[in-house]
């Protein structure tokens, strides 16, 4: 869970500092607030994965190797990190 964590965290770090440097040429503020939405949308995310589509039916008819359950967690402590990244930021 880490690992996949450390990817996204990495990735949505790396990937909005791109999109901000080539739309508004490097602005520290703006990069700061785009991790902020970022962050936010990882939130709703894991609300949505952990507890919408965690149903009892849903527990018990598991057939995949991953669980809705860890994506959330994962999610979460995503959304912890891009907030205290952007808390730096400041």
């Amino acid at each position: 869970m880490l690992r996949w964590s450390a990817i996204w965290i990495v990735g949505t770090v790396v990937l909005t500092g791109l999109l901000q440097w080539i739309i508004a040429d490097w602005d520290l503020v703006l990069w700061k607030n785009s991790i902020e939405w970022i962050a936010s949308v990882f939130f709703l995310i894991a609300l949505i994965v952990g507890g919408v589509l965690t149903t009892e039916r849903a527990y018990y008819s598991r057939k995949k190797p991953f669980y809705r359950e860890e994506w959330s967690i994962i999610c979460i402590i995503v959304t912890i990190m891009l907030f205290g990244i952007s808390y730096i930021l400041k």
